[in-house]
């Protein structure tokens, strides 16, 4: 089960009210649900605030705004949000608690306050335990990016480990839709980032070997492609370093244009100071052999 914020779209789906307004209600849910799939955060923000404004005691309402507040990158906000929630959810609803702490968890990374964020992700990961559920794959790997934001890379790989055997682990899990994608997506994540995690704790060679190993589980990877080419490039191993950048430019979707970035490399994608300098080190010697896109 995944209890983070990640799940929002379920928060539409249940919880009737005995009310002469449920049919009322019902209808803005499914207007807010619509709005959001649109990714219009600030219809839906109107419409969940209509909601809130009918129940101000329900915890369902504060978890649904807050958890578009953090789409929408109103941070302490949401944190407010997410404390009445809290509040207003009893402590036996370990796994309730548990999806609301990580959701804050999330809040509080979105304004870099990382004691925070790790005090909520390691009581959200005890909760959901306690009430019986396996350790969240994306919360695991959450936890590892706050950990790597506070320099602790070796505790931060043994999260990004986890998460990737968790995802693996719920290989067969189908999203809604009937795809496992975003379960794959999860799994490569989590193993680049361990990866990611070696090179900054001085492994390079075995960072390589985990990086070659999911780039074949994961070719349309631009994020494996984009490091295995800044770590190539920094063993002198020019032509494979110019095969996989090329490779993510010209043969994945996504491009290679972000990772040409560092600031998006280092606060966004969260790569580890070692591996921005690798980039930084390639992009800088490319740039005079004009490899695409400089």
């Amino acid at each position: 089960m995944h209890f983070g914020a990640f799940a929002l779209g379920n928060l539409w789906l249940g919880g009737a009210h005995a009310s002469a307004d449920q049919s009322d209600r019902k209808s803005l849910e499914a207007e807010s649900r619509r709005s959001y799939a649109r990714r219009d955060f600030n219809q839906t923000l109107d419409l969940v605030d209509e909601l809130v404004r009918e129940e101000p005691e329900d915890a369902r309402y504060h978890e649904m705004r807050a958890a578009v507040r953090v789409d929408n990158k109103n941070f302490a906000s949401a944190l407010e949000d997410y404390d009445k929630a809290l509040s207003s959810t009893p402590d036996d609803a370990l796994v309730d608690r548990a999806r609301l702490l990580a959701g804050r968890a999330l809040a509080y990374e979105g304004l870099s306050a990382w004691e925070g964020a790790l005090a909520d992700y390691v009581k959200a990961l005890d909760l959901a335990d306690r009430g019986g559920q396996y350790p969240d794959p994306y919360v695991l790997n959450s936890k590892g990016n706050v950990l790597a934001s506070l320099g602790r890379w070796r505790e931060a790989r043994q999260d990004y480990l986890r998460s990737a055997m968790g995802f693996q682990k719920a290989a067969g899990f189908k999203d809604r839709d009937g795809s496992s994608a975003s379960r794959l997506d999860g799994s490569v994540v989590a193993s680049s980032n361990a990866a990611l995690a070696l090179v900054q704790l001085g492994d390079e060679p075995a960072a390589i070997k985990e990086m070659q190993k999911a780039s074949r589980r994961a070719p349309g990877s631009a994020d494996l492609r984009a490091a295995l080419a800044a770590l190539y490039w920094s063993q002198g191993k020019e032509a494979a370093a110019e095969s996989e950048w090329n490779f993510a430019c010209d043969r994945i979707s996504v491009g290679c244009s972000r990772y040409t970035d560092p600031d998006w490399l280092s606060r966004i994608r969260r790569w580890p100071p070692r591996m921005v300098e690798r980039m930084e080190a390639f992009l800088a010697l490319a740039s005079a052999k004009q490899l695409t896109p400089m």
